[in-house]
């Protein structure tokens, strides 16, 4: 009777050690999250001539920057004077209010990085980020 529950204690032992093994930390699966969205998503075409190329989880400061590729008729760096740049900067700092998926990720005072290049010279255009701060 001893060596019975002497195995089932090990058994149990076993498989609490197993199952913790196997859990992923909230920063480690925000990695695998961004990873598996890029290879699945990614090229993604958000508009006529913005090209989203991935999204990266990023340790410090937490949070994802997503890469952008502008081509056609946008891929003009005189086109982006200072009304038009802060019209995108609010238009992007608005869909990330809105945005319910974001929520868990905004509970933790994650930054959001939005990088976008040219086309044609590989030249970055712009890069913004919006922490807590502004989105709250």
């Amino acid at each position: 009777m001893k060596n019975k529950y002497f195995h089932i204690g090990w058994g149990i032992l076993i498989l609490f050690l197993t199952l913790t093994a196997c859990t992923e930390s909230f920063e480690e699966r925000c990695r695998r999250e961004a990873k598996e969205f890029t290879v699945k998503q990614c090229p993604r075409l958000l508009s006529e001539y913005i090209m989203m190329d991935s999204m990266v989880y990023v340790d410090e400061p937490q949070g994802f920057t997503y890469y952008h590729t502008v081509t056609g008729d946008l891929d003009n760096d005189s086109l982006l004077t200072d009304e038009a740049f802060e019209e995108f900067k609010e238009a992007l700092l608005q869909s990330i209010r809105k945005d319910l998926s974001l929520r868990r990720y905004k509970e933790r005072a994650f930054t959001f990085t939005y990088t976008y290049k040219s086309a044609s010279s590989g030249k970055t255009f712009t890069e913004v980020s919006y922490g807590p701060q502004d989105y709250n």
